[in-house]
């Protein structure tokens, strides 16, 4: 069979091969937007700087949670990078320490910092978070927007901060005047 030959499968129904990987292609494309992708390293990055402006700061060792969405996998392969790349970089001055987190057990865990992994259930998050008083950052403006999460970060085209009021007084967390300025608080 030559390279352009189609599998005798497939002989009754013309162009079902190339429609399928069509299909396939687009729906690799597509993200739920209850399952926002995560935090880039850019994004990272701002967040590190974004964290100078917390009140109250943070204070020694940064134990961050990257939570995952508990049974998917593709969501947990991203928290695990995530939290590859939050232990080399700089958190408002502080070294930071990440440890994936299931959602489920989230409330169990301990950290100062939520770091929200692609597909994550937003209502644990933002419990836990409560509970914790710890500020949730998260690449999903709408899980902000609902009060989800606290923060959001995007910085495809150009740097937006997203800044839930309601969700940081829960959580007990304040920004500096300054750095309220140059977000986006809903």
């Amino acid at each position: 069979m030559n390279a352009t030959a189609v599998p005798s499968v497939f002989q009754p129904f013309p162009g079902l091969t190339r429609r399928l990987a069509m299909a396939m292609a687009l729906a690799a494309w597509v993200v739920p937007p209850s399952q926002a992708g995560s935090l880039q390293p850019e994004e990272l990055q701002i967040l590190g700087k974004a964290l100078n402006f917390m009140e109250p700061a943070l204070n020694g060792p940064v134990s961050v949670a990257v939570v995952y969405r508990d049974g998917n996998d593709a969501s947990r392969r991203d928290a695990e990078a995530l939290a590859a790349q939050i232990d080399v970089i700089d958190l408002g001055g502080q070294h930071a320490t990440a440890a994936v987190v299931s959602s489920l057990s989230l409330a169990d865990a301990r950290f100062q910092l939520i770091v929200t992994a692609a597909g994550v259930d937003s209502e644990p998050v933002i419990e836990a978070a409560q509970a914790h008083r710890a500020l949730c950052v998260t690449a999903d403006v709408d899980a902000v927007r609902a009060g989800h999460c606290t923060m959001a970060i995007r910085a495809a085209r150009k740097v937006e901060i997203f800044v839930n009021r309601g969700a940081a007084i829960q959580t007990g967390i304040g920004f500096a005047t300054a750095f309220r300025m140059m977000v986006h608080e809903q």
